[in-house]
C-alpha cells in the first residue's frame, strides 16, 4: 500500500484496485455491468470504475464524496490517503482476507454515489467475480 501511494502521489490517477483474482483492463464492476472497457475508461472521472480491496478514486469523484475527510468518516475504510493532486487512495480492510462481503457492501454504500447505474448481474465467463448485487442508483 504504500509503495502504491508513493508511485500515485504525484499524480492525478483516473482509477485503479488491487482485488483477487482479476488482473484483467476490466474492472469487476464493468463485467458485472457489462461496461466497456473504452466506455468505463472515458467516462472514469463521472463515474468510478468500480470499487476493490483497494481503490483509487480519481479527484472529481472524491470531491463528490466530501473528499477525504468524509471518506474516513464515514468508517467504510480501513485507510484513507489523500493525493496530492485531489484524489484519494481507499484501502478497505487491513488485508486482503478482511475483505469480506459485509466490508464490501459498506465500500458500496460509500461509493454508490459516484458509481454507475445499473443492475449488475453474474457472469458466466467470469464465475469468481465479487460484487455487490444492488443498483448504485437505489442507494443514493
Amino acid at each position: 500500500m504504500d509503495f502504491l501511494y508513493a508511485a500515485l502521489d504525484g499524480s492525478s490517477p483516473l482509477f485503479g484496485h488491487i482485488e483477487w483474482d482479476n488482473f484483467d483492463e476490466l474492472t469487476s464492476l464493468d463485467v458485472v455491468l457489462r461496461r466497456r472497457r473504452r466506455t468505463s475508461l472515458r467516462e472514469g472521472r463521472q463515474f468510478l470504475r468500480g470499487y476493490a480491496w483497494v481503490t483509487v478514486c480519481p479527484a472529481e469523484l472524491a470531491a463528490r464524496l466530501g473528499g477525504a475527510a468524509a471518506l474516513e468518516d464515514s468508517g467504510a475504510f480501513h485507510r484513507v490517503l489523500p493525493l496530492r493532486a485531489g484524489g484519494v487512495l481507499l484501502q478497505a480492510s487491513a488485508t486482503m482476507d478482511g475483505y469480506t462481503d459485509r466490508v464490501m457492501e459498506r465500500v458500496f454504500e460509500t461509493l454508490a454515489p459516484v458509481l454507475p447505474p445499473g443492475e449488475p448481474r453474474p457472469d458466466p465467463a467470469h464465475p469468481y467475480t465479487r460484487f455487490v448485487p444492488r443498483d448504485a442508483a437505489t442507494v443514493r
